[in-house]
């Protein structure tokens, strides 16, 4: 059944960008995204997927509960793009695409970590449930690491590695607060990425052919 997961995670990562090689918008298109953009995702995905019939939280296997602040820190990146916007730090899109690009990429990541957890079944650390693969913090952190690595990777490389930073200190909190295998944050980090590069590459066909439909609602009118 992983194999097959997989498989399908994999082909969706392939297909979604030829899809959208035709659109053109403010929003880059498979022109910024190949599919060799898809390899990162794809490898954590693939890694947590091989390690789920293995799990392992080295070196925290008798940890217990570190510190809440993965409950908060998996929205630092969503958090420092607000800053930066307040701070009158302009991204690489305009407000509204991006707004639409951090709603779509969430809608995204949380259908297939949703998905993936009622299929897998996989018990947590600590036996509190069967919902441990993939991690949803991790997918969130990572969503809103790699949304605010597209907004402002113009601007600074030290933007980008800030809320990677937090995405992977979310991760690793999960591992040592027993709620999550390494397989669990290697699978939501690659799903969080993968989401947001998904999401970029669709989103100029769907932005066209709305516009498209208001332009001719009202030259009917």
């Amino acid at each position: 059944m992983i194999q097959r997961l997989y498989f399908i995670f994999v082909f969706w990562l392939t297909t979604v960008p030829l899809f959208a090689q035709t659109a053109g918008d403010s929003i880059p298109t498979e022109r910024r995204f190949p599919l060799r953009s898809f390899i990162v995702p794809a490898t954590l995905v693939g890694g947590g997927a091989a390690w789920l019939g293995h799990p392992t939280r080295e070196p925290f296997n008798h940890t217990g509960t570190v510190s809440s602040a993965d409950e908060y820190l998996r929205f630092g990146p969503y958090g420092l793009r607000v800053a930066l916007q307040l701070a009158g730090v302009k991204p690489a899109v305009n407000l509204g695409d991006e707004i639409a690009v951090t709603v779509l990429s969430n809608v995204v990541m949380g259908g297939v970590t949703e998905g993936l957890k009622r299929t897998i079944h996989s018990t947590r650390p600590d036996g509190s449930d069967r919902r441990s693969f993939p991690s949803g913090h991790a997918a969130v952190a990572f969503t809103g690491a790699e949304l605010l690595h597209q907004a402002y990777k113009h601007k600074s490389p030290w933007i980008s590695i800030a809320g990677y930073a937090m995405a992977s200190a979310t991760a690793v909190l999960r591992v040592a607060n027993e709620q999550h295998h390494w397989a669990d944050v290697l699978a939501g980090a690659g799903i969080g990425i993968a989401s947001v590069k998904v999401t970029y590459a669709v989103y100029p066909v769907i932005k066209r052919k709305l516009l498209g439909h208001r332009r001719q609602s009202k030259n009917q009118l």
